[in-house]
């Protein structure tokens, strides 16, 4: 029997997506989380120090995106062909850029960074929800499916959702202005085969 195992923290975060891809695909896997007092104990036993790790048939995959990519695959996730794939792993990059640009302001609300997040607020989340959203917005409307690529669901949708979805925790008003968006979350949340998995998985925030 396949044996499957993802190990993260008790929280959304960078491991969701693989996560969303096991349900999704309807895979029977041990959803490992790691406690904050676990983590001291468990971290030098990791390659990297870091999380998350899939165990998958015996092979140990580190790194989110290699996980999610290799997962994607698997389970018909990655897109239609070579040139779908590319699309889909360079809107994951561009995630990738927007997150690490609003990282300072969300390290201060999570109390794990420096400097106050009243402060940090403008430069690094508002001025780049306005520079990110309006790309995500024009790659729904280029796709012409009501996900990032033209053939309907990939992985990539359970990335930028799950991030989009952080951000509506720490601004309630942030989608006043992008309905395309917010109406994009929905339709991921309302995917028939994950109805279940949203309505009952652990409240985070992040």
């Amino acid at each position: 029997m396949l044996e499957i195992a993802l190990v993260y923290f008790n929280c959304r975060g960078l491991g969701e997506c693989a996560r969303l891809i096991l349900h999704y695909a309807k895979v029977d896997f041990k959803d490992e989380r790691i406690t904050a007092e676990q983590w001291p104990e468990l971290m030098p036993k990791t390659k990297t120090g870091k999380l998350p790790v899939l165990e998958y048939d015996g092979h140990i995959i580190l790194e989110s995106n290699a996980i999610n990519r290799f997962l994607a695959k698997k389970y018909n996730l990655a897109g239609k062909d070579e040139y779908e794939q590319a699309l889909v792993d360079e809107i994951a990059d561009i995630q990738k850029d927007f997150m690490y640009a609003v990282a300072p302001y969300y390290l201060a609300v999570m109390r794990r960074g420096p400097g106050n997040p009243d402060d940090l607020k403008k430069e690094h989340l508002d001025d780049n929800v306005a520079r990110f959203f309006p790309i995500y917005a024009n790659f729904l409307k280029e796709s012409k499916s009501g996900f990032m690529a033209p053939s309907g669901l990939t992985w990539v949708d359970f990335v930028i959702t799950e991030y989009l979805t952080t951000l509506l925790h720490f601004d309630s008003t942030i989608y006043e202005n992008y309905n395309d968006l917010k109406d994009y979350i929905e339709r991921v949340h309302n995917i028939p085969q994950l109805k279940n998995y949203y309505g009952s998985r652990p409240y985070s925030k992040n």
